[in-house]
């Protein structure tokens, strides 16, 4: 079915597969099987019982997809979004929560909470306070301030004041003040600040890095 434009405000539900052009979401939108869409904003709820694939997508709401999502330009989340298979996206903008099997992109900024089983990337950054559930994998990786993850492999990784990691494997590091890591692994450089906590730490000659980064 092929549709230029659709703005939902109250209950719509549609049989796939979808083409269309640009859909605003009010209201619920439910796509039984696979949507292709240039853009796509959800402001109310949205699910896909398939596959997404969009240029850009907007999500102050909330949206489910059961398939994989793939997203050519901007994905940018300001309410909740449930990928079941993988995400693929140039950027990934978080300022609410995401939970996804994968994410992979060239650029992901959290301003909230993630979790996947990885999140593969050029460059991360985990803003202020957020969350990370999963595996970073990334060129480079900032956490901010008073941020939480469980395991970054990066090129190079910069923990800020507070910011707490289980693990971190990184060719070059820097723990500033009051961060804390449990287990370091680094093979060029670590820059550990005299108040930064680091449990365990120990040279290595490679990390497995998933992107190639120089």
């Amino acid at each position: 079915m092929g549709i230029e434009e659709l703005r939902v405000g109250g209950s719509v539900r549609l049989r796939g597969p979808i083409k269309a052009g640009r859909i605003d979401v009010g209201g619920s939108l439910h796509i039984e099987g696979d949507l292709e869409v240039d853009s796509l904003k959800i402001g109310g709820s949205a699910s896909v019982a398939g596959n997404l694939k969009a240029a850009e997508v907007t999500v102050g709401g909330a949206i489910r997809v059961d398939g994989s999502a793939t997203i050519n330009n901007l994905f940018k989340v300001g309410g909740s979004a449930r990928i079941e298979g993988g995400l693929e996206g140039r950027e990934v903008v978080v300022g609410g929560s995401i939970k996804s099997k994968t994410i992979r992109a060239e650029v992901f900024k959290l301003g909230g909470s993630a979790e996947a089983d990885k999140i593969v990337a050029r460059e991360v950054i985990v803003g202020k306070k957020s969350k990370v559930r999963g595996e970073i994998n990334a060129c480079r990786v900032v956490v901010e301030r008073d941020a939480e993850v469980d395991k970054i492999v990066g090129h190079e990784v910069v923990l800020k004041k507070g910011a707490e990691a289980s693990r971190v494997e990184a060719f070059k590091v820097v723990i500033e003040e009051g961060a804390e890591v449990r287990e370091l692994l680094y093979v060029e450089t670590a820059e550990i600040d005299e108040g930064a906590r680091v449990r365990k730490i120990e040279r290595a000659q490679s990390v497995s890095l998933e992107l190639k980064c120089v």
